[in-house]
C-alpha cells in the first residue's frame, strides 16, 4: 500500500482503486482459502490475515479517496488527535490507570443508565478521557516520535 501511494506514476483517484481492487482480491482469496483452512483469530490462521488485510485496504482505499483526493478533512479531527499519538496512548496504559480516572469522572453516569448499557457508556467515556489527553497534548505540540 505505501508503495502505491508512495509512487508519482498514478494519479490519486488510481492510486485510490489501486488500493480498493487489492482490498477486494484479497477478501476473495481470504474466502477462497478459508473453505479449506477457516477464518480463526486466535489462530491468526492465513485466511484470517488475509480477510483482515483485505478489510484494511478497503478501509484505507476510503479514507484515502475521502480526504487526501475529495478533500473533506474536518470530520478526520477526532481521529488524527488519536494518530499523532497513537504509539504513546498504546503504551500509556503502562503506567497510566485509565479505568480509574474514567471511573473517578464517569462513574456517575455508568450508573445512571444501568445495566446493561452502563459497559457500553463506560467504554465511549474512556476513549473520551483518553481522547482529551491526546488533545492536550496536540494543542501543546508535543507528539512522540519513535
Amino acid at each position: 500500500a505505501g508503495t502505491v501511494l508512495r509512487s508519482g506514476k498514478f494519479s490519486e483517484s488510481k492510486k485510490a482503486a489501486y488500493l480498493a481492487i487489492g482490498g477486494v482480491i484479497s477478501l476473495l482469496l481470504a474466502q477462497l482459502w478459508a473453505l479449506d483452512f477457516p477464518l480463526n483469530k486466535n489462530l491468526w490462521t492465513s485466511s484470517f490475515v488475509l480477510h483482515v488485510g483485505g478489510l484494511s485496504l478497503l478501509l484505507l482505499s476510503l479514507f484515502y479517496y475521502t480526504i487526501d483526493v475529495l478533500g473533506y478533512k474536518r470530520w478526520s479531527y477526532f481521529f488524527r488527535i488519536i494518530g499523532m499519538n497513537s504509539i504513546l496512548i498504546y503504551i500509556s496504559g503502562r503506567f497510566i490507570d485509565w479505568d480509574y480516572a474514567t471511573d473517578g469522572f464517569f462513574h456517575w453516569l455508568g450508573q445512571l443508565v444501568g445495566d446493561p448499557f452502563n459497559v457500553v457508556v463506560m467504554a465511549v467515556c474512556l476513549v473520551f478521557v483518553k481522547w482529551l489527553f491526546l488533545w492536550v497534548l496536540y494543542r501543546a505540540k508535543i507528539f512522540l516520535r519513535v
